[in-house]
């Protein structure tokens, strides 16, 4: 320390003695001082280069000047970059997937017996805002915020056969359009590659309940079902003789008979009298503002007690295509960043990896399930620093979402002692017969969805980032759907 002091009076005398402005040597001081912080240190390499941490910090430093995020950053996936203190940069990005009935899962295989004809189109647009900040105190430097502001729509079109039942179609056609759940995010960078090897950030995020989980069968749209034609109507009487049965004897059911609910002139058949005609032929149509929108009984069979009850009392999509949870949900996550330099072995590029855990909460009787997200990503820049690929690997984790109370779902069942007299087609052990089964609400979706995922990242200028990506479906999950492909573009700016 001695040592620099006497040199700094040595140069300082000589400035005088050759009578140069003060001023302006200062300023020379100055300017080296802020380079040798930027580097931080690191000296040239032997090779007549610089080595990989001068290069990288010479990188930082020029970001660190220019409010410049890392060029590396990946297209799909996350990554330990922070943004430098005091910038800000705008992300818009938009998803665009369809699903048909050969992408709708159950123990593994496409579920094609209910959702045959039956199909989804989704448009996700995110819109990003990221600020760098920093505490300037000790463990409280390099933070990242970011809120993001989802919007979802959903148009849904064809028809399902509920519980695999050919002769019974529930068709719907709509539309739903609203913005989700809001999300705040804070990163914060825990190690840094030029003194750790590599880049490792933690973060924490809350989604506000923003968005809407009401969205039902029918919303702005249309829903029909045609009546249910059993192999013979005696078995309609004998399901609703069962199901009065049991009233009485306060298992379940509430006194409503099923195919009462498509015989709107003999309403009080089911409880009166136990003799009573098959439902009226025809379908019955729901739609708003239609002849049946305000029905409650003739509503009770789709909204209620009946099929299109399966997710909730009301007759509300399952959660996967809400726009919101209607619940507030937490995030948190880590992430790896290791950066390569042209003298790699790699050559200049970068390796993310990383996950995050969502931990989604129960309304109204309905639970989403938590989700679990694994990644890894290598981007490799193929033109200067204009044009860059991206190869991502992720997965979904997702739990079995869970849906309150029960339903009664149509079945051929295989009679038993018990069945003999009391459900019609039952003449003796053995035989089949067309009944509705009443059981717990069955989830929707679960287990783990795998896509591979490669991007093309085109940046004309530091400040202006395009990307175009597709995900390829390579694992199919256990329950629910999962789309074939998904398309992805985005823009990214500083501002």
């Amino acid at each position: 320390m001695h040592h620099k002091k006497f040199k700094f009076k040595q140069k300082l005398l000589l400035a005088l003695l050759l009578n140069a402005p003060i001023a302006t040597y200062a300023e020379e001081v100055k300017k080296s001082s802020i380079d040798d912080y930027l580097t931080l240190g690191t000296a040239d390499s032997i090779y007549g280069s610089d080595d990989f941490y001068v290069h990288d910090r010479k990188q930082i430093g020029h970001q660190i000047k220019t409010f410049i995020p890392p060029l590396l950053t990946p297209a799909v996936t996350q990554h330990a970059y922070v943004l430098p203190p005091g910038s800000f940069r705008l992300d818009f990005s938009q998803r665009h997937l369809s699903l048909d009935g050969n992408d709708f899962f159950k123990d593994g295989d496409p579920n094609t017996d209910i959702f045959s004809n039956f199909k989804v189109n989704r448009q996700l647009s995110d819109l990003d805002f990221f600020y760098g900040f920093d505490l300037n105190k000790k463990y409280l430097h390099s933070f990242t915020l970011r809120v993001n502001l989802p919007y979802r729509n959903v148009e849904t079109n064809g028809s399902i056969n509920p519980n695999g039942q050919s002769f019974i179609s529930l068709e719907n056609a709509g539309s739903s359009s609203h913005i989700g759940d809001v999300g705040i995010f804070l990163k914060k960078k825990v190690l840094d590659q030029a003194n750790s090897g590599f880049g490792l950030a933690v973060v924490g995020a809350v989604f506000l309940p923003t968005g809407s989980n009401e969205a039902t069968f029918g919303s702005n749209g249309r829903i029909s079902a045609r009546r249910p034609q059993p192999p013979n109507t005696v078995a309609a009487q004998g399901f609703d003789a069962v199901q009065r049965a049991n009233v009485e004897n306060g298992t379940w059911g509430d006194g409503r008979c099923f195919f009462r609910n498509f015989n709107i002139d003999n309403r009080e058949l089911c409880n009166n009298n136990p003799a009573f005609s098959a439902p009226s032929l025809g379908v019955q149509s729901f739609s708003p503002g239609g002849q049946n929108f305000d029905n409650s009984f003739v509503g009770d069979f789709p909204f209620n007690n009946g099929v299109f009850g399966r997710f909730s009392a009301d007759g509300r999509l399952p959660s996967i295509l809400q726009s919101g949870t209607g619940s507030t949900s937490f995030l948190v996550g880590a992430f790896l960043t290791k950066q390569f330099s042209a003298n790699s072995f790699l050559g200049r590029s970068a390796l993310h990896g990383g996950f995050s855990h969502k931990f989604v909460s129960e309304s109204d009787g309905i639970d989403p399930g938590d989700i679990t997200t694994y990644f890894t990503s290598f981007v490799k820049p193929i033109y200067k620093d204009y044009l860059s690929l991206d190869l991502s690997l992720i997965a979904f984790d997702r739990e079995e979402d869970t849906y309150s109370g029960n339903i009664p779902e149509p079945e051929i069942h295989t009679c038993i002692a018990a069945d003999i007299g009391v459900v019609s087609n039952c003449g003796s052990v053995g035989e089949e017969a067309f009944v509705f089964d009443v059981g717990h609400r069955p989830g929707f979706s679960g287990g783990l969805t795998g896509f591979i995922a490669p991007s093309i990242i085109f940046s004309p200028n530091p400040q202006l980032r395009f990307t175009l990506s597709t995900l390829f479906r390579v694992i199919e999950p256990d329950l629910g759907p999962a789309p074939e492909s998904i398309f992805r573009f985005s823009i990214s700016t500083i501002l």
